[in-house]
């Protein structure tokens, strides 16, 4: 049977108790004996701190192995995150890399992961207590794309990429065990999404005509960065035969605006996530990355009839000849250059105005 030792039993039971800071002396680290894998996944399953697939036991040697890679102390707070108000302390997030199947060299990632989504403009706690089934998304760009080896081609958003799943899980089991964000708890999703087990892609920098998102948002082209945004499970836009800019970008915003969405209403963030081939036919004609947002934002409307059946009052000053931009300005159209062969966009929508998309650079502790 699995040992656990409860004078502090941190990594399980103070996990979610966050009264106190763990971490504060070597015996808090003393947690397991016989870490067994299926007796502590079933452990922790029971307690509700995993998403249901099995997990690896955070024996105190693994997890370690993740204080290597980061300039912080265990107990140090990278932030409080709702609605729980969860201390996600160095300690508790490396907890759950571990649990999620994380290399130990992925932690600055999980980190700035934890800064974006712990600032007021992300709206964590309107993220996690709603009944939309709005998940948490993470871009990550930069050098350690091919550093640790980020699927950013064909299947980016799928299987068998141990990085980009790893890191998604990792986050989704830090709001969960840390934020409290425990469907029917403090995650009131109505039905939830595949998106809430794990929900991450890398940019395609190398394919993509345009510069890359995080340089667009102010970083250079040598950082690494993450970008967290609040948006639902990405949908298939289908356009193989489109050779004009304008007419692939009609197909694109016929797909997004779409009434019932929260942006329809509540007008936000529109992610899209356009394959290499798709950018090269915008990019051959001359398109910048702005002139596509610009024309996203113009043409992706809804009727007012439509828009104003979400669970908010829709806003009469948003209504210009009976129709509502989903998005308020060409700055909501979050672009992301992803994906290998194929004529393929993805389209996700955001959470509405309440929800900011940040984006954090990852900072690596000095050699």
């Amino acid at each position: 049977m699995v040992k656990i030792d409860k004078s502090c039993g941190c990594l399980i039971d103070d996990l979610l108790d966050d009264n106190r800071l763990c971490g504060s002396s070597e015996e808090d680290m003393k947690v397991m004996v016989d870490p067994d894998p299926e007796r502590v996944s079933l452990e922790f399953y029971e307690k509700r701190m995993t998403d249901g697939l099995p997990i690896i036991p955070p024996t105190r040697g693994r997890v370690e192995k993740f204080y290597r890679y980061t300039a912080r102390k265990p107990g140090d707070v990278i932030a409080t995150l709702p609605p729980r108000m969860g201390i996600a302390t160095v300690e508790k997030v490396a907890v759950n890399a571990v649990m999620a199947g994380c290399i130990p060299q992925m932690m600055p990632l999980l980190e700035s992961c934890i800064e974006g989504i712990g600032r007021d403009e992300f709206n964590l706690a309107g993220i996690n207590a709603t009944t939309h089934p709005v998940s948490v998304a993470v871009v990550v760009n930069g050098p350690v794309v091919r550093d640790l080896n980020f699927n950013s081609g064909a299947g980016c958003l799928g299987p068998g990429n141990l990085p980009g799943a790893s890191l998604g899980r990792a986050l989704r089991l830090c709001l969960m065990n840390i934020a409290g964000a425990v469907p029917g708890v403090g995650d009131h999703a109505t039905m939830g999404s595949p998106a809430k087990y794990t929900y991450c892609l890398a940019e395609n920098e190398e394919e993509s005509p345009w510069e890359p998102l995080h340089v667009e948002r102010g970083l250079s082209g040598e950082d690494s960065a993450v970008t967290l945004l609040g948006v639902e499970a990405p949908h298939n836009v289908n356009d193989h035969r489109s050779q004009r800019p304008e007419d692939l970008l009609d197909t694109i915003i016929h797909t997004a605006s779409t009434a019932g969405c929260n942006n329809s209403h509540v007008p936000g963030e529109l992610l899209v996530i356009m394959s290499p081939e798709h950018a090269e036919t915008l990019a051959s004609h001359g398109w910048t990355r702005d002139d596509v947002k610009n024309y996203i934002h113009e043409g992706a409307v809804v009727p007012a009839e439509m828009a104003d059946r979400g669970g908010r009052k829709l806003d009469e000053g948003l209504i210009v000849d009976g129709m509502v931009h989903i998005t308020r300005s060409p700055a909501d159209v979050v672009l992301v250059v992803a994906g290998g062969a194929g004529r393929h966009t993805m389209i996700a929508h955001g959470f509405g105005g309440s929800s900011e998309s940040q984006t954090v650079p990852v900072r690596f502790p000095e050699d």
